[in-house]
C-alpha cells in the first residue's frame, strides 16, 4: 500500500504494529477454524462486502461518512490477508468458504447486513463487529499457538476502534 493511501487510512486501524504473520507448525485444524475469520458467515469477507455496500450509499449522505466505510472495509481486507498468509502457513487453501459456520461451502451475499436506512445500516456494522470479536475470541481459546494468538488479539483492537468509530457516526445522525 503506498504511503499516502497507508496514511489516509490509518485513522480506521487501532495505533500499534500488527505481530509477525507466523505459525509454530501447520495445523490443518487451526486453519479449519480461521476459515470462518476468513470467509464465513461471520467473517472478514462478509464485512468487506457489507461495508462496500454501506460505502455506495453513505458516501452521498457525506464524504466523511464514505470515507468512513471504506477505510474500515479497506482495514478489514487487510485482515482477510493476514487470515489468508495465516491459513496458508498452518497448511490449508484460503479459497472464499467458511469452514464449520458455512459447512465448508462457498462464501455467498446472504451473509451480508444490507440495511434499509443510515440508522439500520450503523448498527448492523456495529454488529457484526462485535460479533466477528466473539469469533476471534472463541478461536483464541481454541487455537493454542501464541503467534496466531497475538494477531488475532491485534485483530480484535482493531475491530473495537471500528465500533467506537461507529458509535460516533450514529451519535451524529441521531441514531437509536
Amino acid at each position: 500500500m503506498s504511503e499516502h493511501l497507508s496514511e489516509r487510512f490509518s485513522k480506521y486501524r487501532a495505533p500499534g504494529p500488527y505481530p509477525d504473520i507466523k505459525v509454530e507448525r501447520p495445523n490443518i485444524k487451526y486453519a479449519e477454524l480461521l476459515m470462518d475469520d476468513y470467509a464465513g458467515i461471520v467473517s472478514e469477507f462478509t464485512a468487506i462486502s457489507q461495508y462496500l455496500y454501506h460505502h455506495y450509499f453513505f458516501e452521498t449522505i457525506s464524504e466523511e461518512l464514505g470515507d468512513l466505510m471504506e477505510g474500515v472495509s479497506i482495514n478489514e481486507m487487510y485482515h482477510m490477508e493476514i487470515l489468508a498468509e495465516l491459513i496458508l502457513l498452518l497448511g490449508g487453501d484460503p479459497r472464499i468458504r467458511g469452514g464449520e459456520s458455512t459447512q465448508g461451502h462457498y462464501w455467498n451475499g446472504s451473509f451480508v447486513g444490507y440495511g434499509n436506512h443510515l440508522c439500520e445500516q450503523l448498527q448492523l456494522d456495529i454488529d457484526a463487529e462485535i460479533a466477528a470479536i466473539k469469533s476471534y475470541r472463541k478461536h483464541i481459546n481454541m487455537i493454542k499457538d501464541p503467534h496466531i494468538q497475538a494477531i488475532l488479539e491485534r485483530i480484535i483492537r482493531d475491530e473495537e476502534h471500528h465500533i467506537k468509530l461507529f458509535e460516533e457516526q450514529k451519535r451524529k445522525y441521531n441514531c437509536k
